[in-house]
């Protein structure tokens, strides 16, 4: 573990090996962004000496791609999958007694019991908790405040982060006393680097990779193509999206009443290797979520050499700089605005594309993993020096 740098107050740690228990309510096999960032989170400690064991109320296997998982056996909400019950809280606590780990690392969704059950549950066994929150939703601060309240983390010792800092900056009402810090997702850059340039084409190809919910605004992508149809009919523009959920059907039916079946195709749920492959294919990424906590498709995209258009008020913007690595829209006219600029001057779009495959993202796991045993030091040094107050 962690050892001690020095016996005066206050403790001091110094990263060495650590077990880590990472908890979410979501876990692989389900496939989304927490999800597969919860397995790459896993795999880098893993590799850099630590033991990992990822507890959750996901159904699956005791395994998972050399992860240890445990599967919390407890009654879950119908439809949503959602620890509801005490006897579930109570699964949680006594998962996380028998692991016995040096950290809890709980990860916050939108809605998330199991990782606040696991937050309270060290927080009452006096273990060392770092709590990272993933999302934004409509008036996330108000109910930052009423959680928080509510589960009284005011009087946790824990080290808060977010995964970026405009999640940061919505969610510090949880714990108002408390600072907190972004920690960020990250990839493994050179396995999205392209291995050659693009092949040439008259036509711009664009792709999203999202779940098909309402949070990322699938429907925006077939409003904004069926704009691109109607100002710039003989302008060749070509999307197409990756990635399945709960309005795929209603996307479906918006492509067909705005007869955009020949320019927008819906690929469904499609694997690493697939997307990597849509993205050597593709000559823009278009992401139209505003309330983009992160955006790990959107860096994916950035370091396979694409430029990115996303929203300004979204976590892509504090890795994609305006002009540079891509563009970013203040509304849905100017993102239609945007594409139709890229499409009509190649020169531009060459100019990026350039700059992305020559400079890539600094987001690596090489670094980015350095920053969660940081953190997880710290924890352990906050809770080593509550334990030395409390015996003084």
């Amino acid at each position: 573990m962690c050892s001690p740098l020095s016996h005066a107050s206050p403790v001091r740690w110094s990263p060495s090996e650590v077990k880590v228990a990472l908890v979410c309510d979501w876990y692989l096999p389900r496939i989304g962004g927490i999800e597969l960032h919860l397995q790459d989170l896993a795999r880098e400690l893993s590799n850099h000496g630590h033991e990992v064991v990822v507890i959750t109320s996901t159904p699956g296997a005791s395994e998972f791609e050399g992860v240890r998982v445990r599967r919390l056996e407890a009654p879950r909400l119908p439809r949503f999958g959602l620890l509801f019950t005490a006897s579930g809280f109570r699964a949680v606590a006594d998962a996380i007694a028998a692991e016995r780990p040096d950290v809890v690392h709980a990860h916050v969704s939108i809605v998330s019991p199991t990782a606040f059950a696991a937050a309270r549950a060290a927080h009452r066994q006096r273990l060392a908790m770092v709590v990272t929150f993933h999302s934004m939703i409509p008036n996330t601060r108000t109910l930052a405040r009423g959680v928080g309240v509510l589960l009284g983390a005011a009087s946790w010792k824990a080290r808060y982060t977010a995964v970026s800092e405009c999640v940061a900056n919505a969610v510090r009402p949880f714990a108002p006393s408390q600072s907190f810090v972004v920690l960020p997702n990250a990839i493994d850059v050179s396995a999205w680097r392209p291995d050659s340039a693009r092949a040439s084409s008259d036509e711009l190809r664009l792709l999203s990779v999202m779940r098909l919910n309402g949070k990322k605004r699938p429907l925006a992508l077939i409003a904004m193509m069926r704009r691109l149809a109607r100002m710039h009919p003989n302008v060749r523009i070509r999307l197409r999206i990756a990635g399945s959920g709960p309005q795929r059907a209603m996307v479906t039916r918006a492509i067909r009443r705005a007869q955009l079946g020949d320019r927008v195709e819906l690929l469904g749920q499609c694997s690493r290797d697939r997307i990597r492959e849509l993205l050597a294919e593709s000559d823009v990424f278009v992401l139209p979520a505003v309330r983009e906590s992160f955006g790990i498709a959107a860096l994916e995209a950035r370091a396979a050499g694409l430029p990115v258009i996303a929203m300004s008020d979204s976590g892509v913007a504090e890795f994609i700089e305006n002009g540079r690595e891509g563009l970013l829209a203040r509304n849905d006219r100017e993102l239609t605005a945007h594409v139709a600029s890229l499409a009509m001057d190649p020169e531009r779009l060459g100019a990026m594309s350039n700059h992305n495959r020559r400079y890539p993202p600094a987001l690596d796991w090489s670094m980015v993993v350095d920053r969660h045993v940081a953190i997880y030091c710290e924890a352990m040094a906050l809770r080593e020096n509550v334990r030395a107050d409390s015996n003084r």
